[in-house]
């Protein structure tokens, strides 16, 4: 049996390997786009593959190198990482150069980490649940830790902190004297600390992050461009930066009538989220400051609709606000998901922006949009959703791979049910040429007004352009006459582009109004190139799919050649045959854990609302459930067989019944639902945790080499199986891979069947020669 300081070391290098992949997700989403984080997890997960091989074959020295050197090692590949990573500039060497930098520096401080957790499992594989269990708990603790200390010490700082840990993990394996350990691990703890406050005070000096070509906003500090604040956040990273002592007008052109004179328009500064999404603070000293928001295309819905009640969707630096304010609305409900918004504009740029967050007549709540509109039992005479999104990203198909709730189906539904009787939606997104994205928009809303029962959808549409921009003005009735002539008169008067007329519908908005929307259950919005369109010629491929084919590719090729092919002879030989035992299960459970978990994240980010929290609680509490599981397999008779079964009965008694659970307590405050999330990831978490550790056990009783074996095979299994779950979801939705995890612990079961006729093989041939006369 391990002692407990050995177990803490497992505990400890497990947490700062997830706390590894946190800040690297973050700083990767800054700089290239969350939608190439999976890189990340497929990096790191490939790391566990590797680690095995090596714990298998470079152990087998005559000195290895002791566990706390390789905790050690993990610390210093942690803080390297963060360096190159930050040194890489993306304009220079390229997007692909810099993902695959990210890949690779993600790759060795999981591989030691994984390196010391296969060598402690290789020692005392009877009680693999035990190290196992420390192992898992150890990385739901990372993730947690990432989530709750990211707004207070900075994401390069979290860099600091998972060294930190691999530092006094390292503490915690020293065999030699008494009076050297206790010198060793002051020196270690000191270190340790100095890393975090290093990092925390001066973070942004010594290692900034490069924002990547998709990222680009078109303003480069060089030119004249500085800087106010940053601050990270789970959700994102946030600056607020400014041309000059008081800004600029630049930031919000692209919404205002041309013919209004520059010295007209008020400056503002730009609040950036994750280095490319630009939200305008308008600088206010007095309403007439404002009076330039008369002249923007933010200005066609009330034209149409009541002035009384309002609701913003992610209202960012503001203008959204102040158009609303401006146009005399009586009640403005702002929901703002990003904390640290709210943080700035109601604290450093509250004087800037004239206070609009504090006037008495606007209600700021910090939520998660989508969520709060189910949860709420209000109305509103109009709901505004203005873009913040990159345009260079989505002019290449870079967010092809990003899953969107506030554009899907089902959303637009939500929006549309909470509009008072002559109501308007009023949704902004990007109008490029051809219009994809912004047909796309057109379309999700006409099947969210089918799914009402409204039989003329496109009548209660109308679209307005200005430039790169596009306004879909959505009504609770069919426009008539009437509306669409203010319309025309607005649009006319400021210059912009009545781009679908109700009354006499056409163009490429409908022509394309058959096309599949976006839904709960596929959400990706942004997936607007079809791939037939691909197969067939008639469309390029998107930068996010050609990304995804890479990173396949990619990890096939490491996954087989650096962890399986070197330890497949070993294999082969400790077991007899050409497909080493216990093969097929590791495959199994690889790819249906890791669907698991996208699966979960994905139920459980629409019911919490906030997708950093869902993320944290969903990783914690399912890494913790299967904590506990792996801690208990050790009482679990018949190996891994009977886990396997109940954790595909588990999973689809689960999928089937929290979207009733979910419904049934949407309305309730945060915290009870983030007690169910809790319980649901556990329950799911429970069985999915023992079935791996025993298979480890059973390997391990035929010959210790295998269990190198299948822990490389399984991590293999993972990175292959991180980039295919997000191929299947983006194919056949979330609920066809939530099948597929079924399915693959159910394969794990009965592939265990065979596993235990080997054992049985095994054992009776062991005896024969005792039977001989």
């Amino acid at each position: 049996m391990p002692r407990l300081a050995q177990l803490c070391g497992v505990f400890l290098v497990s947490a700062a390997g997830l706390l590894f992949q946190f800040a690297q997700t973050r700083l990767f989403s800054a700089t290239l786009g969350y939608h190439l984080s999976f890189l990340v997890v497929s990096g790191a997960l490939l790391g566990v593959a590797i680690g095995a091989t090596a714990a298998a074959t470079v152990d087998r020295a005559r000195q290895p190198i002791t566990t706390s050197w390789l905790a050690v090692g993990a610390a210093m590949s942690i803080l390297a990482a963060l360096v190159i990573e930050t040194q890489l500039d993306p304009l220079v060497v390229g997007v692909f150069a810099t993902s695959a930098a990210a890949y690779v520096l993600g790759v060795p401080p999981v591989l030691l980490a994984s390196w010391i957790i296969v060598r402690s499992l290789r020692q005392a594989p009877a009680v693999s649940g035990t190290i196992y269990a420390f192992d898992l708990a150890g990385a739901a603790t990372g993730g947690v830790v990432g989530y709750l200390a990211i707004g207070a010490l900075g994401d390069q700082a979290l860099y600091g902190v998972a060294s930190a840990f691999c530092l006094v993990a390292a503490t915690t394996f020293l065999t030699s004297s008494a009076s050297r350990i206790g010198w060793r691990r002051l020196s270690a703890v000191a270190a340790a600390a100095g890393l975090v406050v290093l990092l925390t005070l001066w973070g942004e000096v010594l290692a900034p992050p490069r924002p990547g070509p998709l990222k680009s906003t078109g303003y480069d500090l060089a030119e004249g461009m500085t800087r106010d604040i940053a601050r990270w956040d789970p959700l994102a990273r946030v600056e607020v930066m400014r041309f000059g002592s008081l800004g600029d007008p630049v930031h919000y052109a692209f919404l205002i009538d041309k013919s209004v004179p520059t010295e007209s328009r008020p400056p503002s500064l730009a609040m950036e989220l994750d280095m490319g999404a630009l939200t305008p603070i308008i600088a206010t000293t007095s309403a007439s400051d404002l009076a330039v928001l008369d002249a923007s295309i933010l200005g066609a819905p009330y034209e149409l609709a009541s002035r009384q009640s309002v609701l913003v969707i992610g209202p960012g630096g503001g203008i959204d606000v102040m158009t609303a304010l401006r146009h005399g609305a009586q009640s403005v409900t702002a929901v703002e998901v990003n904390r640290a918004v709210v943080e700035l504009m109601r604290g450093r740029y509250a004087s800037y922006s004239g206070g609009t967050y504090a006037d008495p007549r606007v209600h700021l709540v910090e939520d998660e949009a989508r969520s709060f509109v189910r949860r709420s039992a209000d109305h509103y005479d109009l709901v505004v959703m203005t873009v913040v999104d990159s345009f260079a990203a989505l002019s290449s198909g870079a967010y092809a791979l990003t899953e969107s709730y506030l554009y899907t189906e089902q959303a637009m539904a939500d929006y549309l049910e909470h509009l008072a009787p002559g109501g308007t939606l009023a949704v902004g997104r990007w109008y490029r040429d051809p219009p994809v994205e912004i047909v796309r928009t057109f379309n999700i809303a006409v099947a969210g007004l089918r799914a009402l029962g409204n039989s003329n959808p496109a009548g209660h549409i109308a679209v307005m352009r200005h430039g790169n921009f596009g306004l879909l003005l959505i009504g609770d009735r069919v426009y008539g006459a009437a509306d669409v002539q203010r319309l025309r008169e607005f649009a006319t008067a400021h210059g912009f582009e009545l781009a679908f007329d109700p009354l006499h519908p056409g163009g490429p908005f409908i022509s394309s109004v058959d096309e599949a929307p976006a839904t709960d259950d596929r959400p990706f919005f942004f997936d607007t190139v079809p791939l037939s369109a691909v197969l067939s010629g008639q469309a390029s491929l998107p930068f996010g799919y050609g990304i995804l084919g890479s990173a396949l590719l990619l990890a096939l090729a490491l996954g087989i050649g650096l962890a399986i092919v070197p330890l497949y002879a070993q294999a082969r030989r400790a077991g007899g045959r050409a497909v080493p035992p216990g093969t097929l299960t590791s495959i199994a459970i690889g790819f249906g854990f890791i669907a698991t978990e996208l699966v979960l994240l994905q139920r459980l980010t629409l019911y919490l609302g906030q997708p950093s929290l869902a993320l944290a609680v969903g990783i914690a509490a399912l890494l913790g459930g299967a904590a506990c599981g792996s801690a208990a397999s050790s009482r679990v008779r018949g190996g891994a067989r009977l886990p396997a079964l109940l954790s595909a009965l588990g999973l689809l008694v689960t999928l089937a019944l929290l979207p009733l659970v979910t419904d049934a307590t949407l309305a309730a405050p945060l915290a009870v639902r983030v007690a169910v999330a809790l319980i649901a990831a556990v329950l799911v978490g429970l069985p999915l945790g023992s079935v791996f550790p025993n298979v480890v056990a059973e390997v391990g009783g035929i010959d210790t080499k295998l269990v190198s074996w299948v822990w490389a095979v399984n991590g293999t299994a993972s990175v292959v199986g991180a980039v295919v779950a997000t191929a299947v979801a983006l194919g056949i939705g979330f609920s066809g891979l939530g099948a597929a995890a079924v399915l693959c612990y159910g394969l794990a079961a009965l592939s265990t069947a065979d596993l235990r006729r080997f054992r049985f093989r095994r054992a009776v041939l062991a005896k024969l020669p005792t039977l001989a006369p």
